[in-house]
């Protein structure tokens, strides 16, 4: 068999899938070297530690949804509404694919008191996707609004996510989308009304 041919990048990719699937604290070393077809030595040559490896894939991951993902909602050819829809098409893609959820909600539940310094990079994710979502609202709501309205939908996708894994069942997160919709369609609060 013809030694596999590898780099840091491609650790990345084949790291996540594998804690994507196991999760951080039950993905071995060894785990991870055999989804690469490497020893488990050669590992260390391009990440020190399981933890420096998680970093990497947590800035990977994080780097492809800001540029993939969270930049359409500042895309100025669409409208506001035409953002919503396309970023609710891609999470369902996304999370209709994968059997294990969303692996920076199951690292930030995993990990927030085991391994803290996962926290800031998982929490600047989501921030992130609430600012994108933020950003959306934004266009038809007054700001404190918006930010709302971005926290509440974020976080109705994550449990969405969880309860669809739990009971196998999709309507969970096609559900919550549809919440999102009708909260974008409803009318916006008066900016008079609306503390600084």
């Amino acid at each position: 068999m013809p030694k596999q041919k590898t780099n840091a990048k491609f650790i990345i990719k084949q790291s996540l899938k594998v804690f994507r699937n196991k999760g951080y604290h039950s993905t071995s070393m060894a785990d991870i070297a055999k989804a690469c077809g490497l020893l488990k030595g050669s590992l260390y040559h391009y990440f020190k530690s399981k933890e420096s490896l998680m970093t990497a894939v947590i800035e990977h991951l994080h780097n492809f949804y800001k540029k993939e993902v969270f930049a359409q909602a500042y895309d100025e050819e669409l409208g506001a509404k035409q953002k919503l829809q396309l970023l609710i098409d891609i999470s369902e893609r996304q999370f209709f694919s994968s059997e294990s959820g969303c692996l920076m909600g199951n690292l930030a539940l995993e990990t927030v008191s085991t391994v803290p310094e996962f926290s800031e990079k998982v929490k600047q994710f989501f921030q992130d996707w609430m600012d994108a979502m933020t950003h959306i609202f934004a266009e038809k709501f007054p700001l404190a609004q918006a930010k709302q309205l971005g926290r509440e939908s974020v976080a109705a996708i994550e449990g969405a996510i969880m309860m669809m894994r739990l009971f196998n069942d999709r309507q969970f997160l096609i559900q919550a989308h549809q919440t999102i919709l009708q909260k974008f369609n409803q009318t916006p609060l008066s900016t008079t009304n609306n503390n600084p």
